[in-house]
Parts: C-alpha cells; sequence; structure tokens
C-alpha cells in the first residue's frame, strides 16, 4: 500500500489549507500532518485507485474511504473525525504538560533547581 501522489488529494485543499491553521498540525510533507511530533493524518492509494484517509488519535487509527472526488457527506466525516483524534491529541498534549515536574515548580513559585538558573 503506497501513498498517495499529492496531485490525487487536490480535491482537499481547501480543508487541508484550514488543517494547516490548527495549533500544533505541522504538514511534513504534501498531505502527511502531524500534531506536534505525533501522526496525525495521511492517505493512502489503494488497489483499483481508490484512496483512504487515516486519521490518529491518541489510541487509535480511524480509516475512511475518499472517492475521487471527495462527497460532501464524506468532507463532512473526515472534517468531524479531525476534529475529534485533535482534541484528544491536544488534550494528553496539555495534561503532559499540567503533570511535569517543572510545571509544578513553577506553579508553585520556587525557583529552578538546575545549576546556573
Amino acid at each position: 500500500m503506497a501513498y498517495r501522489p499529492p496531485e490525487l488529494l487536490d480535491d482537499l485543499a481547501d480543508l487541508f489549507a484550514d488543517l494547516r491553521t490548527w495549533a500544533g498540525v505541522i504538514e511534513k510533507r504534501p498531505g502527511v500532518f502531524y500534531v506536534r511530533t505525533r501522526p496525525f493524518l495521511h492517505c493512502h492509494l489503494l488497489a483499483g485507485g481508490r484512496r483512504r484517509a487515516d486519521v490518529k488519535g491518541r489510541t487509535n487509527r480511524v480509516q475512511l474511504d475518499l472517492p475521487r472526488p471527495v462527497t460532501a457527506m464524506r468532507r463532512r466525516d473526515l472534517f468531524r473525525e479531525l476534529r475529534t483524534r485533535y482534541s484528544e491529541k491536544a488534550d494528553t498534549n496539555s495534561a503532559v504538560r499540567r503533570g511535569s515536574p517543572k510545571h509544578m515548580l513553577q506553579r508553585a513559585g520556587a525557583p529552578d533547581a538546575r545549576p546556573g538558573r
């Protein structure tokens, strides 16, 4: 199963443009998105020229078939999945920051204990 050529995603250009504005979302290659350092969205080209989007959340991956051109209903489904999985990743990242020892020291007002600080 191969990644799809970028030209086969031209009907998703507006959705990708929106994704690029989301905090922490990085497009590593055309049509391959990460949330910070974690995989988030990529598409595959399947047998018979079919396309599939893989959307990865915190703990699971959702696969959606994407007809070409993509239908309005499938576009809404994909966007809904992207929002849901993005929220999962955002919740995980903020939970990690809140629980980090450095954050706890800073919240308590204690000085940074590292030498030279």
